[in-house]
């Protein structure tokens, strides 16, 4: 009577270790572009707190803040940094961040992501990234919006 080895042949447990593989390398993929958008939440994060500002200046004077002075912030744009923003800069309205601190992402350092105010009667509305053309006007005196400079799949959806 012959008996038979119970196990796994060496074809079989190439084929689990290549599929292991593939999908390691998804998984990876996947976590690196999570990874680069919750960097940009951090810029997006500063512009929200220099929106407040520019509403403000907007509401007192009538039209857009000219620089950071203007909107009540200091004048140097590198006091807005953090991790992953190098600097933060009022252009006539317009919040231009650029990527880039000290632990940011390669693919996104030196890019930069822009906000626009547009005025739709009594409300301040604001473009980010690709995102389509708000209904209504610049904000008086406003910048004309600029497109992000970073790869779009890391933009968040409601700047894309």
């Amino acid at each position: 009577m012959q008996k038979r080895s119970h196990g796994f042949t060496l074809i079989e447990l190439m084929i689990v270790v290549a599929i292991i593989g593939i999908l390691a390398s998804l998984a990876i993929s996947a976590y690196q572009t999570y990874t680069v958008r919750a960097q940009i939440s951090e810029g997006i994060t500063f512009a929200a707190s220099a929106k407040v500002h520019i509403v403000d200046a907007y509401a007192n004077n009538g039209v857009a803040p000219a620089d950071r002075v203007a909107a009540g912030m200091s004048a140097l744009a590198t006091d807005s940094r953090g991790s992953y923003v190098s600097q933060m800069n009022i252009s006539n309205g317009r919040i231009d961040v650029t990527f880039g601190g000290p632990n940011a992402h390669p693919a996104i350092a030196g890019q930069t992501l822009s906000m626009t105010p547009y005025l739709s009667g009594n409300v301040v509305g604001w473009q980010c990234g690709n995102a389509g053309a708000l209904a209504g006007a610049l904000l008086p005196g406003g910048d004309p919006h600029v497109a992000p400079t970073m790869d779009v799949r890391y933009l968040p959806s409601s700047c894309r």
